[in-house]
């Protein structure tokens, strides 16, 4: 599936407005009352397996065991008894018929769908009872028939469980093992625009509303379409016919082999039959789409398909999506198993993207990209998507993790793989560079609460397994992955994949597969890593360390510590929990010095608590985890920050552009949780004001957008931004607004980041040209390249800003006539940065109105909302009042993220305790957003304890300095 942490941003595509228009001329007053504040959250605490104190061995669910140095926190994985299916029968082939009923002409109330279903099985134990997967379809008992090897078996009734989603079939007889049996069911449901199942989406075209049908199923939503066995494990073989009106199309996992006329101007389309797979990778679509095309090395078709009046911008989608596929073969070593692959994009959809067998369906933003109006941001959008929905056809599909809990397997290694595959198709963006800031440092800040959980979580419940669709299981799965491949090297790591991905492929897999055939691997290649061993530290233990360096220049000994990296220090936890600091991860190191070749240096391990390496004497300073290749944060002594300090000032092109990043975040980082003294990380800013490359600017915006959102209602917001204005000034200056046809990506990418910094923190310059640029942008006189595709995003923002509702109307009527999704996005973020309330109240507002603002976009504009000034307590307010509404409409990854982007900014006791009060009110509506509740509590709780540490020692330097 897409990854979630664009969710808010570039991930959320819109689609062109259809209905009535809005006057913004009213003002909306927003009240809300919250119950009494109640102590919530409860510790996960069940261990996966019990560890012996004397030996420090886990007892693992195969008998293997792993020597670690901690405890171990984590859930024991779900029994048969509590979620799974029985296992008296397997399903082994569905043969699946759908009709979607729905028309442009057509009330979309009276949408729905019908169908049939034969599945074959296989009988593993004696029953009489037939036990499958179904949620809100209806199924007339008198429409189902079973037959075992042909004879007929009496069915006495059936009975739907809600809270299991079981349907069971009782027989009048009992079913003989080891001979086969066929089960035959009609069935029919609602076809809604929930984006989950089947459902239907629409878009305009001359004016006209199209509506379509497509489909979402993981994790668990494929039995909202049809009965079925809808576990991963529980893979089948499928033939699909889907039923159309003639005028329209149908796509599925593989290609049509015949379409049959049917009466009233009706078409089945039956398809092929793929290699047995997974119920949530099934694919389904109707519409009255095009399609470019185009053909891999092994010659196998490749289509990129959309709305018709979108297909010209499915044209940069099209011309590497083949290649990459091409990355992919050689990479894993294995063909592509089928001979064709669709990539489509459709108006409405929850994630970024889902990676079905052969048919990925993406957001439009994921996927559609125009070269005069998207920006630079929108082209790695759609490269990315594709690369990591493409790594999916092998890692995930061909080999399948067995259950929910090893989600990480799938997300985790397409995360990190989009970057190779992007990188094999465009080198020159740098993506192995851009991991520091798009994955590790992002995820770096969940994982440093307490609240965050291990990679490996046990799940049952549905709101469990989307809860692990989160940045643990994307973006630490991929860090976790990439410190694999660079502590065994890339001949290891790429052999060892390929031996998993052979023998256990059209099967699932347990994470223990992969570490026992990489450890294999590893030692027949001479290098013998028990991967095993250091891997289960990682996906077992929550959190991660930070390694302590200090380094003795005389004898040339670095001493090392570990310890697990808390943003909120222990000892000053209020709220019961009892963090575990005893964990120990077995951890991979390198350190430079400034008498070292970085790319010469050899990894090392050490496990203890303390550690040492032996390095030449004399060395100036010493850098660990060059290239920040590995999971954990460095600290070094006064005496070593000095040091770098003084080489950055000096020369900081000494350090490679990812070290800088790395500096700059970990002694911000490390500052915010006590560790340092604020004066260290602000030191090392100093340099900044040299700096002109993306990534280490892309650190430094993080670390000083935390700094400005604590002291945004205080005395020190205007010293803070005269010296930040000071610091970016000759990035911004070399930059310009003016783009040229020669740069490189990453300047297009500091271009924005430049001019959004120098805007944000008051330069008056960039300011004004946003104004006149905005200005541009409206004027239909204008011509088409008068402002450049990369500012624009700048421009409707602080040209909205600095306006009032003339400037926004402008903007929104943009927004409703565009006929793309990159810019009606940028469009939706920009009017969230008007320094009017009113206008902010009304246009929460309009995010109920769906004709106008999509569902899939809502998470967007309220997030957007509540990182305005102006609007925090507007957009808290709005969730609050409106979140019944809220949790009814959403799941996946938008609950989690509208919990944790509208709480971002708090910092208050105020704030907590209404966030507290929320929670209990809300304790059983919370669904996937439960674990992002007690994370905003906790980060609440740190960014009250930073105010009170930090807040006139930070005031105090910067005066200092400007």
């Amino acid at each position: 599936m897409g990854s979630s942490k664009f969710e808010t941003t570039d991930i959320i595509g819109a689609r062109s407005s259809r209905g009535k228009t809005c006057s913004l001329a009213a003002t909306i007053a927003i009240a809300v009352v919250v119950g009494a504040v109640v102590a919530v959250t409860v510790g996960l605490a069940v261990g996966l397996g019990k560890k012996d104190k004397s030996t420090g061995e886990i007892d693992l669910p195969n008998n293997e065991t792993v020597t670690t140095g901690s405890d171990v926190t984590t859930l024991a994985p779900p029994t048969g008894d509590e979620v799974l299916l029985p296992k008296a029968l397997r399903a082994t082939h569905y043969d699946v018929r759908l009709r979607p009923m729905f028309a442009d002409n057509e009330d979309v109330r009276t949408f729905n769908f019908n169908g049939d279903v034969t599945i074959q099985f296989t009988v593993n134990e004696e029953t009489d009872k037939i036990v499958v997967h179904t949620k809100l379809l209806t199924i007339p008992v008198d429409k189902i028939s079973v037959t075992q090897d042909g004879q007929k078996i009496e069915v006495l009734d059936g009975s739907y469980d809600q809270r299991l989603e079981f349907y069971t079939i009782r027989l009048g007889t009992k079913l003989t093992p080891g001979r086969s049996l066929r089960v035959y069911v009609e069935f029919s449901g609602p076809l809604r625009n929930d984006l989950v199942g089947i459902y239907y989406s629409s878009y305009t075209d001359a004016e006209a509303t199209r509506y379509i049908v497509t489909s979402h199923m993981q994790p668990t939503d494929a039995r909202k379409v049809f009965p079925c066995m809808d576990e991963p494990a529980l893979k089948a073989t499928f033939n699909v016919t889907i039923e159309r009106k003639k005028e329209l199309m149908t796509l599925s996992n593989t290609e049509i082999y015949d379409s049959a006329t049917l009466p009233d101007d009706w078409v089945a389309d039956h398809y092929g039959t793929p290699p047995e797979m997974s119920t949530y990778l099934l694919a389904f679509i109707v519409a009255p789409f095009k399609c470019l095309e185009n053909e891999t090395a092994q010659g196998q078709k490749v289509w990129v398909c959309a709305r018709p009046n979108a297909i010209a911008q499915a044209e940069y989608a099209a011309s590497i999506a083949a290649r990459i596929q091409d990355f992919y073969v050689g990479f894993y070593n294995i063909s592509y198993p089928l001979t064709r692959t669709v990539h489509v994009a459709v108006p409405d959809f929850s994630a970024g993207a889902m990676e079905n067998w052969g048919c990925i369906i993406y957001r439009e933003t994921a996927l559609l990209y125009d070269p005069t109006m998207s920006t630079a941001v929108n082209k790695q959008r759609v490269a990315v998507v594709i690369a990591h929905e493409l790594a999916h056809m092998w890692f995930g599909n061909l080999v399948t993790p067995a259950w929910w809990d090893d989600i990480w397997l799938n997300e985790g290694f397409a995360s990190y793989m989009e970057y190779e595959g992007v990188n094999s198709v465009e080198e020159s963006w740098k993506m192995r560079e851009q991991f520091l800031p798009e994955d590790l440092h992002l995820v770096f800040r969940t994982d440093s609460l307490t609240t965050s959980h291990p990679i490996y979580q046990a799940v049952s419940h549905p709101d469990e397994i989307n809860e692990l669709f989160d940045s643990i299981s994307y973006s630490k799965g991929a860090s976790v992955i990439r410190m694999m491949y660079f502590f065994l090297g890339y001949d290891i790591f790429t052999a060892g994949i390929t031996e998993y991905l052979n023998q256990y492929k059209y099967k699932s897999a347990h994470h223990l597969d992969l570490f026992r055939i990489l450890s294999e691997t590893s030692e027949a290649h001479g290098l013998s890593v028990n991967v095993t061993s250091v891997m289960l530290t990682w996906i077992l233990e929550m959190g991660y360390p930070v390694v302590h360096m200090s380094y003795d220049n005389t004898t040339g000994v670095v001493s090392m510590n570990q310890s697990r990296f808390l943003l909120i220090n222990p000892a000053s936890n209020q709220d019961g929990q009892s963090p575990n600091m005893n964990y120990l991860w077995e951890i991979p190191y390198t350190i430079a010095t400034n008498g070292v070749d970085v790319d010469s240096l050899t990894t090392n391990f050490f496990s203890g608590r303390t550690g040492q390496r032996n390095l030449p004497a004399g060395a100036q300073w010493i850098v660990g985890n060059a290239f920040e290749r590995y999971y954990y944060r460095v600290n070094y002594d006064e005496s070593m920050w000095t040091a770098l300090i003084g080489q950055l000032l000096a020369d900081h092109t000494a350090f490679p552009d990812e070290n800088r990043a790395q500096l700059i975040d970990d002694a911000f980082s490390l500052a915010r949780a006590g560790v340092v003294s604020h004066v260290i990380a602000l030191n090392v800013s100093r340099y900044l004001s040299e700096e002109v490359e993306y990534v280490p600017w892309t650190a430094a915006s993080s670390s000083f957008g935390y700094i400005r959102r604590m002291l945004g209602q205080t005395s020190a917001i205007e010293p803070l931004q005269t010296y930040m204005k000071g610091q970016v000034g000759k990035a911004y200056n070399n930059v310009t607004w003016n783009e040229t046809d020669d740069d490189l990506h990453l300047t297009k990418r500091l271009r924005v980041l430049a001019i959004e910094l120098a805007c944000a923190y008051g330069t008056k310059a960039c300011l004004d040209e946003a104004s006149l640029k905005f200005e541009l942008l409206m004027d239909p006189t204008s011509p088409p390249d008068a402002v450049g595709v990369n500012v624009r995003g700048a421009a409707y923002c602080y040209g909205i800003s600095n306006g009032n509702i003339r400037e926004w109307n402008q903007a929104f009527d943009k927004y409703k006539t565009s006929n793309l999704a990159t810019e009606q996005i940028m469009i939706l973020q920009a009017l969230a940065c008007t320094n009017q309330a009113y206008l902010l109240a009304e246009y929460l507002q309009l995010t109920q109105n769906e004709t106008l603002i999509r569902r899939q976009d809502f998470a967007t504009v309220i997030v957007a909302i509540s990182r305005n000034r102006n609007g925090q307590q507007l957009a808290w307010d709005f969730m609050r009042l409106n979140w019944d509404l809220i949790y009814q409409r959403f799941a996946l990854f938008s609950l989690t993220n509208i919990v944790a982007g509208v709480t971002e900014n708090f910092s208050t006791q105020t704030r907590l305790d209404e966030l507290e009060a929320f929670i209990s009110v809300n304790e059983n509506k919370l669904g996937s957003a439960a674990r992002a509740a007690k994370q905003a509590v906790e980060s609440t709780k740190a960014n009250i304890a930073w105010r009170q540490t930090n807040e006139k020692s930070v005031y105090d330097w910067i005066q200092e300095h400007v």
